[in-house]
């Protein structure tokens, strides 16, 4: 949005007219609220993210104990990587499309 002064650069005089005097102070709230709203609905995001990321490291951790454990124990089979990582992303995916967030 523009300023009060951006709208009047090419007219300043205008700027002194009783009618727009009227009108200057709720556009400057307007302009205010609109602002504080956009900070506001990025911050909301921030704890779903928080969030995602949690559930990635104890995922992760997860599986790095399991393959331990298969290296220890011999009796299960060995943790595939690739499909847990390709697992995670399309977990990541689905919780950002759920939580409307958008990285790109």
């Amino acid at each position: 949005m523009k300023t009060v002064k951006e709208l009047f650069k090419e007219q300043p005089l205008l700027q002194n007219e009783p009618a727009v005097q009227e009108l200057i102070a709720p556009y400057e709230k307007l302009c205010d609220d609109l602002i504080e709203r956009g900070q506001m609905a990025e911050m909301s995001k921030e704890k779903p993210l928080k969030e995602l990321i949690v559930q990635m490291l104890y995922a992760i951790n997860d599986e790095i104990k399991k393959d331990e454990e298969s290296v220890r124990f011999k009796e299960i089979p060995r943790v595939d990587f690739k499909v847990a990582v390709n697992n995670l992303e399309t977990y990541i995916y689905t919780y950002l499309k759920d939580y409307n967030i958008r990285i790109n």
